[in-house]
């Protein structure tokens, strides 16, 4: 039986196109160091910004749109850094989605949590501290990687 119903799940995620969703590693240099925001859902867990490309929608202009909603900030987006793939269940029934996490270098905008959004707090943390307050090991990885980015950046 067990069988059966994965396979039926395999040929459920086969049939639908991915959810595509773009995050943002939105970081800024406080005292020539570099900060890395992380956001928080009610009930939730300390991540990355990150939200749905809309239909018709370009990815650089979601993540500009998604960052503005949950944190109240702009900034210049960088280079790609990482895209992590996983399943979640909607409406009872089991999607792949694909995120693209960008670079985005925070410079104009008042921090605030997108309350329409369920974001109950934003706040800048060193890296290093950060990275202990991240929950998901995926995220971990991206920001990590996005610490090695721009620390080859810096030279």
């Amino acid at each position: 039986m067990d069988h059966l119903s994965d396979s039926l799940e395999q040929e459920q995620l086969a049939e639908q196109p991915p959810i595509v969703a773009v995050g943002g590693v939105v970081y800024r240099r406080h005292v020539g160091r570099p900060e890395l925001l992380l956001i928080r859902k009610r009930h939730g867990f300390w991540t990355l910004p990150k939200g749905r490309v809309k239909s018709g929608e370009d990815e650089r202009d979601a993540l500009a749109r998604e960052v503005r909603e949950e944190t109240g900030l702009g900034g210049d987006i960088g280079p790609a850094v990482q895209q992590v793939r996983y399943t979640i269940q909607k409406s009872g029934r089991p999607r792949h989605k694909v995120v693209t996490y960008y670079i985005v270098h925070a410079e104009e905008g008042t921090l605030c949590p997108g309350q329409k959004e369920g974001i109950e707090f934003v706040r800048w943390f060193p890296f290093q501290a950060a990275l202990r307050r991240i929950h998901r090991k995926r995220i971990r990885a991206v920001a990590r990687a996005a610490r090695a980015l721009l620390a080859a950046a810096d030279g």
